[in-house]
């Protein structure tokens, strides 16, 4: 049992440092996503695009990979963060659909 504890210890580090990373992108994610809604209230257009580019482009699809390609090692949190890439590419159809629609 005694040397089961460090192993145990060992993986429980891992899944942490996992879950760390996604939390980090996932903030990320979420400032970037205040900044498009900021941007749109102050009818700045220009920087809504810029912070919808920055998510589509590199946010949402490095915390996508990192769920992809580790987030297995934290089964507790993968399914959650997988629900935060939905919900907030979602948050971005209505973002776009209120941007072309204040266009008109």
């Amino acid at each position: 049992m005694a040397l089961l504890l460090p192993v145990l210890k060992g993986l429980v580090n891992v899944m942490e440092i996992v879950t760390f990373i996604q939390f980090i992108e996932e903030e990320a994610i979420q400032s970037a996503a205040l900044g498009v809604f900021l941007a749109i209230r102050a009818k700045s257009y220009r920087g809504a695009s810029l912070g919808i580019t920055l998510l589509r482009g590199q946010l949402i699809p490095h915390l996508r990979d990192i769920n992809e390609y580790v987030g297995w090692l934290a089964p507790y949190s993968q399914g959650c963060f997988a629900d935060f890439v939905l919900a907030t590419e979602t948050n971005l159809e209505i973002y776009e659909d209120i941007l072309f629609a204040k266009k008109k």
